[in-house]
């Protein structure tokens, strides 16, 4: 089974639950591997399948660099050889969303060369997303952590099908990724009953929900703070210290709805989605709630190249005020705090303290020799 995506499908939480219960999977065997050590995905499929660059640059920096990527993936993939070896498996699960639009069709082909010698019976396994949820989700999780431009275009997913149609020889699985057609609502129960059934059932993996998304005014809140502190990368990297405060924020104060976007915003996502029309008009995946007869692939008007992009959704202003309120307490507080450390450590109250000491245990020895009441002047 080769779990190819789609992004924002909860591929985290499935990645997740598939590693938490491992071990557990690998005696009904079933052997999900360990490609990169920390890491719950095969992100490093894509170095073994094609261009090691196309990975993203901070985990490149994490594994050192193209070559130590490079070295970490063949590792990995010979411990998984030998495991196949020593335990026999009757099914290898493999999951990295970054293979459905990361991957071009020499690359998949590469990968289904490189998986012809494990089976000859590959299952290539696609999760779509409503286009206007799909990129609503986008959206929230790209603010997270920077204010470039995040548009609903660039999906390539009709491209993408094809060409895993012609990479392994056969149509992938497509499931449409709604609560209204998931096995128990939910994609661990729904990849188990589909996929891994009947060696493995969906109680026996653990529910799992890998990414809270920001409410709408956490996100705005982080773009504002990201703007007044410059705006830099640094500027990032300190704002995003700030992200469980604003989780934690969330659930002692929830919002009235949930991340929102504006009307005209879901009309331009839903108008670019033409792969999805092309799913639905080919038979291919029918994805419930999707008129695609509204669906005609505009792309997103100009003024949505021009908006902040903290300005695509609603918002509450009151909360929002709350809740820089609350963030701004948090930094005094952190502040006060700070400075006590600081003072604890500066070299001259270190000192001064040295020195109290010493004029102490002198005063101790000089009445230790002349007991009774006296008054050192």
């Amino acid at each position: 089974i080769l779990h190819m995506g789609q992004d924002k499908t909860g591929t985290s939480s499935l990645q997740q639950a598939l590693q938490a219960a491992a071990p557990a999977l690998r005696a009904r065997g079933v052997l999900y591997p360990d490609l990169e050590p920390g890491s719950v995905a095969h992100k490093l499929l894509l170095a073994l399948c094609g261009d090691v660059d196309r990975l993203p640059p901070w985990q490149l920096e994490q594994l050192g660099g193209p070559e130590g990527a490079l070295d970490i993936a063949r590792r990995g993939w010979a411990r998984m050889c030998d495991a196949i070896r020593d335990t026999l498996p009757e099914l290898l699960v493999l999951s990295s969303e970054y293979l459905v639009v990361h991957t071009d069709g020499r690359q998949k082909a590469d990968l289904a060369a490189l998986l012809s010698p494990l089976s000859a019976d590959i299952t290539p396994v696609i999760y779509v997303r409503h286009p206007v949820e799909h990129y609503r989700s986008r959206l929230q999780q790209s603010l997270r952590h920077s204010d470039e431009r995040c548009l609903p275009v660039g999906l390539n997913l009709k491209q993408a099908v094809l060409e895993t149609e012609a990479a392994f020889g056969r149509a992938p699985e497509l499931v449409a990724f709604d609560r209204t057609v998931l096995h128990g609502a939910d994609i661990v129960r729904d990849f188990a009953t589909r996929f891994l059934s009947p060696l493995v059932g969906p109680d026996d993996l653990p529910a799992v929900t890998a990414n809270v998304g920001l409410s709408a005014e956490a996100t705005v809140l982080l773009a504002r703070l990201r703007a007044e502190a410059g705006g830099t990368y640094e500027a990032s990297r300190k704002v995003a210290k700030l992200l469980r405060l604003m989780e934690v924020l969330d659930r002692e104060d929830p919002p009235a709805q949930p991340f929102t976007l504006l009307p005209e915003v879901a009309e331009a996502a839903l108008r670019s989605a033409s792969c999805h029309r092309w799913l639905a008009e080919t038979g291919r995946l029918q994805i419930p709630g999707l008129q695609i007869d509204r669906i005609d692939g505009a792309s997103p008007p100009d003024w949505m190249h021009r908006a902040a992009p903290d300005s695509l959704f609603l918002h509450d202003p009151e909360r929002l005020d709350r809740l820089r309120q609350a963030v701004e307490r948090h930094r005094a507080k952190g502040k006060a705090s700070g400075q006590d450390k600081r003072q604890a450590k500066s070299p001259t109250l270190r000192l001064r303290k040295w020195l109290l000491q010493g004029l102490q245990r002198k005063l101790n020895a000089l009445q230790s020799r002349y007991p009774g009441p006296w008054h050192p002047r």
